[in-house]
């Protein structure tokens, strides 16, 4: 069987399979009430195997190879499943957590006991927008305190269409989630829509398109440099200095309105990523297998625990990037020095963030970051501020059982205030009359 996947806001959601029964098949011999399409995850190595559930079948029909529907007998039986940000059972990938124990993607089972149909045989995944993208790795040796280990870094990586190989384009450097990282990279393209950075609608906006590059974290990008008594690293955002700086800020800002203090410019404690060099020779390494990237355009934006690496690449290497677009970003501020904010703001940023983000509280992580730089005088700073995240191309409900009359009729669907990054992935951000990815294409060194 095929399995088609959907590249949507929320995330993967299987919306076709399609499958051959070797032997035909009439139209009026289909019921959906007659098949089950059981989701199943398997452990790596091991018998064990737990059926998850059962996926919402809306259609069945004969089909040809490809899924489209015939009106005659046929040995392809092509099955609708439910497209909805709620939909039961529907990504084909375990949680993050488990990715590491179990298989990288779920099973599936057919069954249909009237017709003596068990097909449980998944030949592939199918998704156009993540057969535009290309996949490779990177090793990276850490040495520290006679210590070596091997970070190994898997990333995806797109190359706009009929590219002239004599015209220099632009790259996006983007970081996912926390929900992205593990050892499955097509989960970074299809976890939080990153496949919608290769479309039409945001390539449009470079002149001769901009390619990406989507790396995976093994564990999370809030993995610090900092270890504990028994060596295992902090991860942000620990907030082992915020209790101090809670007492010793409001006396230094009042003493600063009569002498000038300086700050102590060391770093805040684990603020900076364990994976920030392995990136940073990344970077350098798919650059020198890419000359045809403009080095004066450079761009890094990601969402969540991906935009705290944004700002952590942005504090820690400047150089490198023309701009950068941080999403739901999840740097506190009081982990951001006086001088790195003086460094930021030499640097074109756009913030987005909605105000009712449960995950990442804005007025502890951009706002006063937002608020600082501006003290700063940044120059070109950008932000684009949502009351909430709510689809706004129409086709999802807050509740697709309402009818006129009801209170929730026609809402749009509302999801997790901390997804704002629905907004940049669809295109949708602006800061007064500009748009994010025009203002992006224009950035330069």
């Amino acid at each position: 069987m095929a399995i088609y996947v959907g590249s949507y806001d929320w995330g993967p959601c299987i919306n076709k399979i399609v499958f051959n029964i070797d032997q035909k098949i009439n139209p009026d011999e289909l019921n959906i009430s007659d098949f089950i399409v059981d989701r199943i995850l398997y452990q790596k190595d091991a018998a064990l195997k737990m059926t998850n559930g059962p996926l919402t079948i809306t259609n069945v029909f004969c089909s040809d190879s490809k899924g489209k529907k015939i009106n005659t007998a046929s040995s392809y039986i092509t099955i609708l499943t439910d497209v909805y940000p709620t939909a039961q059972n529907s990504s084909p990938f375990p949680g993050f957590i488990a990715s590491g124990v179990f298989e990288n993607f779920y099973k599936f089972r057919i069954t249909n006991e009237k017709l003596n149909i068990k097909i449980s045989n998944v030949q592939g995944f199918v998704n156009e927008e993540v057969s535009k993208f290309s996949k490779d790795s990177f090793d990276f040796d850490v040495t520290k305190e006679k210590k070596e280990e091997k970070i190994s870094l898997q990333y995806m990586f797109y190359f706009p269409e009929n590219q002239n190989v004599n015209t220099k384009i632009p790259l996006i450097l983007w970081f996912h989630s926390i929900g992205e990282s593990g050892s499955n990279p097509y989960l970074v393209l299809l976890g939080t829509k990153t496949t919608a950075l290769a479309g039409q609608k945001i390539q449009s906006h470079f002149k001769n398109g901009v390619a990406i590059l989507a790396p995976q974290c093994p564990t999370g990008w809030l993995e610090t440099t900092e270890e504990n008594i028994f060596g295992i690293r902090y991860w942000e955002p620990v907030d082992i200095d915020g209790s101090v700086k809670k007492v010793t800020s409001p006396i230094r800002n009042f003493l600063n309105k009569f002498i000038d203090i300086k700050e102590n410019e060391t770093e805040p404690f684990a603020a900076t990523s364990y994976y920030t060099e392995a990136i940073t020779q990344m970077l350098y390494n798919f650059l020198e297998k890419h000359p045809e990237i403009d080095r004066n355009r450079i761009y890094v934006g990601g969402c969540s625990a991906g935009g705290y690496m944004t700002m952590n690449m942005m504090i820690q290497h400047p150089e490198i990037f023309a701009a950068a677009f941080p999403t739901c970003e999840y740097y506190l501020d009081n982990k951001i020095s006086k001088k790195q904010i003086k460094q930021l703001a030499e640097k074109p940023l756009w913030f987005t963030y909605a105000e009712n983000d449960p995950t990442v509280k804005p007025n502890d992580n951009c706002i006063p970051t937002i608020n600082r730089l501006r003290d700063a005088g940044a120059k070109n700073l950008k932000v684009s501020v949502f009351p909430n995240v709510i689809d706004l191309s129409g086709k999802y409900l807050m509740d697709r059982t309402a009818k006129p009359g009801d209170t929730t009729f026609g809402l749009p669907y509302e999801y997790d205030g901390h997804y704002s990054w629905i907004y940049v992935l669809n295109d949708q951000c602006k800061d007064g009359n500009e748009n994010l990815f025009d203002w992006l294409s224009k950035q330069s060194k």
